[in-house]
């Protein structure tokens, strides 16, 4: 087993990071988006009527609040403010059909569900419709301040982020204060600290790297530049003209950025956060080469983020790595096999002790990523495989259990398996092998129409292929690992 550690020292603090924030720097920028701008004080002040709208409806400590609300500033304005009151806030992804939308409300069991528009099938759950807009015609911070009287603590949970394990079944983690205050910490430390910082944001705010990028600006006094839907155009300029000075973005929009903007990076440009899947080395190189100070990173919702991160003093060396450990987290290479190459596992107060209605797990205990890895002789994680079935398409994950489970019930499907092959344009696109039940015509065109109704649109496969059989394992498994390869060589009509 390789192992390696890092120091678990911490102190208290208030847990209201935003109004704790505007108190100090009130008329500091923090949010910009093309909807709006804030500062840190006139924020504060419209979480405050925020916090007094939900109250309205009953929302008190512990109650879950789900937001389905665009990736812009009233999410924010709902992330905080169900901070301020003590609600667990539910990020989901507006894209979910209302078959998957409706799964992850009977796991969370949300009080309250705001979204732009209004929702069917929810069950006799209250609804409240923020349609999206820019102030002053913005509804959701229309409340009256009223106070709270709720003291949080580390162990308050603040989401239930929703991913999905090896059975493709989604699954609310459940990240606390003191988890995401452990992450923002260690990724400061690693990256340095400027009170001029901006971070580029491009990450969906129903993902953790969204989420954190929010936390981590509020605690060091940064500010956010956001861009709701990526656009690499518009990326590249921000990345160029010293409108930002740190970015956390997936492969397929660092080659998109890339492609626009050949090398003319603002030398106010601190770090490139480069994770949420495997980055090829050639990729990254190009990047350096262009001027960009990438860094790879690998973690996970389970982590808070980030788990270990590539410092500035080893690259351009150690591209080909994830870096070490965060302050606070310790990282293990289980089983290892001769090559060196084996289980990822993680522990430390950043790492999520369970799942919203499971069994916690004690925080001293290891937590198996799934993924496999080994150390290079400078003590660095290279990732070699980010779990073995995962497809990451665009910075989605997909889940290939999640696609089969729906695919399986269209009633002329016999058998499935969906596998990730190579894709120029996404990194990674989800092929779908159908073997059809006996006398079904099953067709490309019905099989789509079928996983559209059934799936979020970035999770149906781009290719579909029907054939007679699919390769078992000796105990009757499918063979993933030689369909996979009959995929990319092209060897299944």
């Amino acid at each position: 087993m390789t192992r390696v550690g890092g120091d678990r020292r911490g102190r208290a603090g208030s847990w209201d990071w935003l109004g704790r924030a505007a108190a100090i720097h009130p008329d500091r920028a923090y949010w910009r988006s093309d909807r709006a701008t804030f500062t840190l004080g006139a924020l504060n002040a419209r979480v405050d009527r925020v916090v007094g709208r939900l109250a309205d409806r009953g929302i008190q400590p512990g109650d879950r609040v789900a937001s389905l609300l665009a990736p812009d500033y009233q999410h924010v304005e709902l992330l905080f403010a169900a901070i301020r009151l003590g609600a667990i806030l539910v990020p989901l992804n507006p894209a979910l059909t209302g078959e998957e939308r409706a799964e992850r409300l009977d796991s969370a069991d949300p009080r309250l569900v705001v979204a732009p528009v209004a929702l069917g099938d929810l069950r006799g759950r209250d609804l409240l419709v923020v349609p999206e807009a820019a102030p002053p015609d913005d509804e959701l911070a229309a409340g009256v301040p009223s106070p709270v009287p709720y003291e949080p603590s580390a162990d308050s949970v603040q989401c239930l982020m929703y991913t999905s394990g090896t059975s493709g079944r989604p699954k609310g983690a459940m990240l606390t204060l003191g988890q995401h205050r452990w992450a923002a910490w260690g990724s400061q430390r690693v990256l340095g600290h400027d009170p001029q910082d901006a971070w580029l944001l491009t990450l969906p705010l129903f993902h953790v790297g969204g989420q954190a990028i929010l936390l981590r600006a509020v605690l060091a006094g940064a500010r956010v530049v956001a861009l709701p839907r990526f656009d690499a155009a518009r990326a590249a300029s921000h990345l160029a003209d010293g409108t930002v000075t740190l970015a956390s973005l997936v492969p397929t929009m660092l080659q998109r950025v890339l492609d626009v903007e050949a090398g003319r990076f603002s030398p106010r440009l601190r770090a490139v956060l480069i994770g949420g899947g495997r980055a090829e080395p050639a990729l990254l190189e190009r990047a350096w080469a262009a001027g960009m100070p990438v860094r790879s990173t690998y973690g996970m919702t389970e982590t808070a983020s980030q788990a270990a991160t590539l410092e500035a003093q080893h690259a351009p060396a150690g591209l080909h790595t994830s870096g070490t450990p965060l302050w606070g987290v310790d990282v293990c290479i289980a089983n290892p096999g001769p090559d060196g190459v084996g289980d990822i596992w993680v522990r430390g107060p950043q790492v999520i002790q369970g799942y919203w209605g499971e069994r916690a797990r004690d925080p001293e205990d290891w937590f198996a990523t799934g993924d496999l890895g080994r150390m290079d002789d400078e003590g660095r994680l290279v990732v070699v495989d980010r779990r073995t079935d995962l497809i990451v398409s665009g910075g989605e994950n997909v889940y290939p259990a999640e696609i089969e489970r729906v695919v399986a019930r269209h009633p002329g499907v016999r058998a499935v398996a969906v596998v990730g092959a190579s894709d120029a344009e996404w990194g990674q696109a989800a092929v779908a092998i159908v073997v059809p039940s006996e006398g079904s015509t099953l067709t490309v065109a019905g099989l789509t129409t079928f996983a559209q109704d059934h799936l979020a649109r970035y999770k149906v496969p781009r290719r579909w292929i029907i054939a007679e059989s699919l390769p078992l394992t000796a105990n009757g498994k499918v063979w993933r690992a030689r369909l996979r390869a009959l995929v990319e060589r092209g060897e299944l009509a």
